[in-house]
């Protein structure tokens, strides 16, 4: 095999606005990681700004690679790729390596990967090989169990590693490249119902209502009676269920969920990150108090100031105006990568381009959810900004694939 039956580098058809604005991102998180480990002193400083300006060319690289990679092969090798991310999976379990109490990295030598990051690409590009070559009618309920499959097995596996916020990026991942299949809208909530059914559970009156609303929805929209209260049944197991749930899950993922819903309950605890992460985004004002200026980081009053919470970071010291700028470009390149789905040569390519930037939007509200006390905190970092080589990788090969379902 020649190197160009893998590859088949466009570069000529390569979108070069979002290079730009991805390139501005990852200066402006360049700037706030430098001011951000400032307080460590000058070397240390450094050493982080030139780790992750080697993050952005081995991002650059991935990019590169998913962006030539022909859709050819991508097509023909997806169920081997699958395989093989499962396998990488399995791995940390299989051989007990136990990173921070999780089973999350494979490591080599002085190296760690992550392969629920790169299992990302393969689960777009499996998903996307389904939904472009199936010849079944999008509303019939069992086009959804071959993808449905595709989904559980890495999201299982990466639950109990555990990282729930990965978990969620597939769910949101798979739905979003399911509804623009053209799945019919009523199924897609059936596979919603039971996440909104657990949150329900915990407070008897709002499982009583909701009850009551999904009752009325499926009934309204099926009419085999038999189907219908097979599916409220099913619901209605799940909120019964969702105590033994919430108990197998680890105690501190439940105080971060506590949390989110009232900080207060452990202000010096889990609520600590959120409660510092909310004086800092308000104390920027409007201007922000200046570069270099930010008291929250500098003071180790912020943690994790560098990765997870870099946008408390740039909220405190650019203010309203800065954060306002970074949100505005990562709307308009979602819009636009919206868009070349909508006019794109083939199905795949259109899956490609949904799945990459669905993954990344996820992540944007992920992050930004929870440095204002919207989310738990589930260490998810911010696209391109954020400090850390592996998660840039990750980035970068997302904008490669939605660039290359927009090439011919």
């Amino acid at each position: 095999m020649r190197f160009k039956d893998f590859f088949s580098p466009k570069f000529s058809e390569m979108d070069i606005l979002s290079l730009i604005l991805i390139f501005l991102l990852t200066c402006g998180g360049l700037i706030a990681i430098y001011s951000a480990t400032f307080f460590v002193g000058s070397t240390a400083n450094m050493q982080y700004f030139w780790k992750q300006i080697l993050g952005i060319i081995g991002g650059l690289a991935m990019l590169i690679m998913l962006f030539s990679v022909r859709k050819s092969f991508l097509l023909s090798y997806a169920e081997i790729l699958y395989i093989i991310g499962i396998g990488l999976i399995i791995i940390p379990f299989i051989l007990s390596m136990v990173s921070s109490g999780t089973n999350r990295w494979i490591t080599l030598g002085g190296f760690q990967i992550q392969p629920s990051e790169y299992m990302k690409f393969i689960l777009i590009i499996m998903l996307a090989k389904y939904f472009s070559e199936t010849q079944r009618s999008s509303r019939n309920p069992g086009y959804v169990l071959y993808p449905l499959g595709i989904l559980l097995i890495p999201a299982a596996l990466v639950f109990i590693q555990p990282d729930l916020g990965t978990t969620f990026i597939y769910v949101v991942v798979f739905a979003a490249m399911l509804f623009i299949s053209g799945y019919k809208l009523y199924y897609i909530f059936l596979l919603i119902a039971p996440f909104i059914t657990m949150l329900a559970a915990f407070n008897s009156w709002v499982f009583l209502v909701w009850g009551i609303i999904i009752a009325i929805i499926i009934f309204l929209n099926n009419k085999n009676v038999l189907f219908s209260a097979l599916i409220f049944l099913m619901n209605i197991l799940v909120g019964v269920m969702t105590p033994f749930f919430w108990n197998a899950i680890k105690p501190y993922q439940q105080q971060r969920i506590l949390t989110m819903l009232n900080p207060q309950l452990d202000p010096m605890g889990a609520g600590y990150q959120v409660i510092q992460s909310q004086i800092a985004i308000g104390s920027g004002g409007l201007h922000g108090k200046g570069f270099l200026q930010g008291t929250q980081a500098h003071l180790h009053f912020l943690p994790e100031q560098h990765t997870d919470f870099i946008f408390s970071v740039i909220s405190e010291e650019f203010g309203f105006i800065g954060i306002s700028l970074i949100l505005f470009i990562y709307c308009f390149l979602i819009l636009r990568w919206f868009r070349m789905a909508l006019t794109a040569k083939s199905t795949f390519s259109a899956m490609l381009i949904i799945g990459g930037t669905t993954a990344l939007l996820a992540h944007i509200f992920i992050n930004v959810g929870m440095t204002v006390g919207l989310l738990p905190v589930t260490g998810k970092p911010l696209p391109f900004i954020s400090y850390g080589g592996s998660f840039l990788m990750t980035c970068f090969g997302l904008v490669g694939l939605v660039l290359n379902g927009n090439a011919e």
